[in-house]
């Protein structure tokens, strides 16, 4: 899963994304109301975690406008008004929940899964092919009901897959869904990553294989 924070102070925005990094979602790091709105407008994500007090704007005018557009995407703010009132405004704006600094990293982390969970519609969140089943909202994959360990880079590749089982996906829109702002994937690196989820799928023999078609991209279906 890919989360947008939006946070213009750079210490507590690196260990925000540090943090969630290792809890396993990518993470792109924007400091302006400016940079979430082109952000938001071009990459799809799973979840905004939203300061309000942004160099360029208010974090409230930010969410009112994104819910005009996209009502279901989970949107935490993180900020330091903690008044009753200021809290109300925020989730009548369109908030799915308000946290106030300062907060425990592993409550940020535990609040953005809630709140993934709860915009999840579970019967057409799951994606099947054969025995396999991975949930994104929670990044549990099971294969015959067993749940299997994948490291994160594999699983969203797994994941861009097996949402388009019938069509090869090209190599570029796995470089972006790899990539963040602080850190982008290149060709090579996709092959790595695509290699190593082959081989993980060969060892968990569940009936599933990865082919390439050159100048097409990838696609998995039954070996």
């Amino acid at each position: 899963m890919r989360i947008l924070l939006t946070e213009d102070d750079p210490r507590l925005a690196g260990l925000l994304a540090t943090g969630l990094a290792r809890a396993g979602w990518a993470v792109d790091h924007v400091a302006s109301a400016a940079e979430a709105e082109a952000a938001l407008a071009s990459i799809g994500y799973q979840a905004m975690l939203l300061d309000l007090g942004l160099p360029d704007g208010d974090g409230i005018d930010l969410l009112r406008s994104l819910r005009r557009r996209d009502p279901r995407l989970p949107v935490l703010l993180l900020t330091a008004r903690a008044r009753l009132t200021e809290r109300v405004a925020g989730l009548n704006a369109g908030a799915d929940d308000y946290l106030i600094k300062p907060v425990a990293l592993e409550e940020v982390v535990a609040r953005i899964a809630a709140a993934c969970r709860r915009a999840a519609v579970p019967a057409s969140t799951l994606l099947t092919l054969g025995r396999l089943c991975l949930e994104p909202a929670t990044r549990r994959l099971t294969i015959d009901g067993v749940i299997q360990p994948l490291p994160r880079r594999e699983m969203m590749v797994l994941e861009l897959l097996l949402r388009a089982p019938e069509n090869f996906v090209a190599k570029p829109r796995l470089e972006t869904a790899l990539s963040n702002f602080d850190r982008a994937v290149g060709p090579n690196a996709v092959e790595v990553y695509v290699s190593r989820l082959r081989r993980r799928l060969a060892a968990l023999d569940c009936g599933l294989a990865i082919h390439t078609e050159r100048g097409a991209g990838y696609r998995i279906e039954a070996a």
